[in-house]
């Protein structure tokens, strides 16, 4: 299982966000775009991956309508394919970013996305426990995910799940983000 979520966990970053480092301190909020147009969004997975209660899992929905990828072509001058939308669970919670970081339910975001995700990939299990996952949320939101801090296309739910998910390392392991 581990092979498997790596190489699955190294196509997410591939897709998302291919130029950011990896590491434990959040990473810059980005400035420009890479080159090139969207990737096309990878298929929906037939069934998830099994998922422990204390495992952290990244689910991948595509949440772009014909109209929003229309509209983004426009803006950003490049194809957009599909709208990108990540969530991070673990232990019955999961997060996302939309101007604060925030607790959700996969069933809105599956809702807002007209399905299920396209990716669920589980990183194994973590080693922090509920309260200090929920220091750490509160340290992300009052440093690099404030509200301020928001950006659509440079600091967005996207790369709030991967910091969030590079600092749930699994049990004897180092940050094991998507």
């Amino acid at each position: 299982r581990a092979a498997h979520s790596s190489s699955r966990a190294a196509r997410l970053v591939w897709l998302l966000l291919p130029e950011l480092a990896i590491g434990l301190a959040a990473r810059p909020k980005l400035t420009s775009a890479r080159e090139g147009g969207s990737l096309a969004p990878p298929p929906r997975e037939a069934s998830p991956p099994p998922c422990s209660a204390r495992d952290v899992v990244v689910r991948v929905f595509d949440i772009g309508t014909p109209g929003l990828c229309k509209t983004l072509s426009l803006i950003t001058q490049k194809d957009v394919l599909w709208f990108p939308k990540m969530t991070v669970s673990l232990g019955g919670r999961t997060w996302s970013y939309d101007g604060e970081v925030e607790r959700t339910v996969p069933q809105i975001v599956e809702n807002a996305a007209g399905g299920p995700p396209l990716l669920t990939l589980n990183l194994g299990p973590a080693e922090l426990s509920d309260g200090e996952i929920d220091a750490l949320l509160d340290e992300m939101g009052s440093t690099d995910y404030t509200p301020a801090e928001y950006d659509f296309f440079y600091r967005n739910c996207n790369h709030f799940c991967t910091d969030l998910a590079d600092r749930l390392p699994p049990r004897g392991g180092g940050g094991g983000g998507p």
